[in-house]
């Protein structure tokens, strides 16, 4: 096999620098093999738990819901996230896929017909303070966008969704709807004006279109940009299609989903596969990338009616197999030495990991969802 090295005339420092070429490709430093560690992995993606609390995302549901443009009750229970009783299934579920395609549907073919807001009409232009003592938001000016609407922004308690007690306004959310004949959009962006100026906290799009063939709707949600507080920022792309059969009662879920968190880890969810319209059937692939764990973790995993089986690799080997069910998942150890219970503990974490990507994906599609007011 023929070597050539490049620059050996230059000294032995510029053959280090420049490398050698072996059939014409560039030999670097060879991998490091980093071990397989169950922890550090989790604690890798440990920061997406605080994306789905997010308090731009939660304070944007909550204005859509005191302004009515969404049921409470409903949202309510749509938007649970207790561990014990939310999975990954239940989280795809409470999308409610055919209501929603109907929704987006009914809304973009009337935008393309007859031109309606996405927001009423007497609300554009204004600006939107909130009232604790009818827990609302109260119209307050002009100030807020021409194609939309402004909204103070308050520290959120988490746990009601609703601006905390006594209010501490830290600035303000502006709502815009981009729409066009093709697709429904809104804009959301934040600003941060406790020090005195207006600090960029948040800056996304949510999008919905549609398009009707002879088995039924197909809705496409796409949604990029970035959130921030205090648990720190989060980067995204997300994109969901969402396609029903009418024959077979099924909608077909293709999701791509890339969510980077301040600290650098960038975990990317690919999820195909299909739900029945009473959401008594799921046969889903999940594929997970976890970079930011000193290598590169892949989790690939089926579920059939909550039965998983699936695999995680490391750094192209396969370390464990998954097993058992959604909610009490099993793993066999190929190397052979046994999982210690604190790395059992940290492989539920890493698939809770898909979990927590999928709660921040249906955060960030609720300001939309909630407007259609499915």
């Amino acid at each position: 096999m023929a070597v050539r090295c490049r620059g050996f005339a230059a000294g032995l420092l510029a053959l280090l620098a420049v490398g050698c070429v072996e059939d014409g490709s560039v030999i670097g430093p060879p991998p490091v093999d980093v071990p397989f560690d169950p922890q550090a992995t989790a604690n890798s993606i440990f920061s997406l738990r605080f994306a789905a609390d997010n308090a731009i995302v939660a304070q944007v549901r909550t204005i859509a819901e005191v302004l009515g443009l969404s049921d409470p009750p409903a949202n309510r229970v749509a938007h649970s996230r207790a561990r014990a009783t939310d999975d990954r299934l239940n989280l795809l579920r409470v999308l409610e896929p055919r209501s929603l395609e109907r929704a987006v549907a009914n809304i973009a073919a009337a935008r393309a017909s007859s031109r309606i807001p996405l927001f009423p009409i007497n609300y554009l232009g204004k600006e939107f303070v909130f009232d604790p003592n009818i827990d609302a938001y109260v119209e307050h000016g002009d100030r807020g966008p021409e194609n939309g609407v402004r909204f103070e922004l308050y520290v959120v308690d988490l746990s009601s969704g609703l601006p905390a007690l006594p209010l501490r306004p830290f600035g303000f959310v502006d709502l815009m709807d981009e729409s066009d004949a093709v697709s429904t959009r809104l804009r959301v962006r934040a600003f941060d004006t406790s020090a005195g100026g207006a600090l960029p906290v948040a800056d996304y799009v949510v999008d919905g279109a549609f398009a009707t063939g002879g088995n039924g709707v197909s809705v496409s949600l796409l949604s990029e940009g970035f959130v921030e507080d205090r648990n720190g920022r989060f980067d995204f792309e997300l994109d969901e299609l969402l396609e029903s059969d009418d024959g077979a009662r099924i909608t077909r879920v293709t999701s791509d989903h890339r969510v980077v968190s301040a600290e650098g880890t960038e975990v990317r969810l690919l999820v195909d596969g299909d739900l029945s319209f009473d959401g008594s059937h799921a046969d889903l692939l999940f594929r997970m990338d976890i970079d930011g764990s000193a290598g590169l973790t892949l989790v690939d995993l089926g579920v059939l009616n909550g039965s998983q089986d699936g695999k995680i690799r490391h750094g192209g080997r396969v370390e464990a197999l998954v097993g058992g069910t959604v909610s009490t998942p099993t793993f066999a150890d190929v190397a052979g030495r046994g999982f210690t219970n604190a790395e059992l503990a940290a492989l539920d974490e890493i698939l809770i990991g898909i979990d927590d990507v999928l709660v921040f994906v249906g955060e960030a599609y609720v300001p939309l969802a909630d407007l259609f007011a499915f």
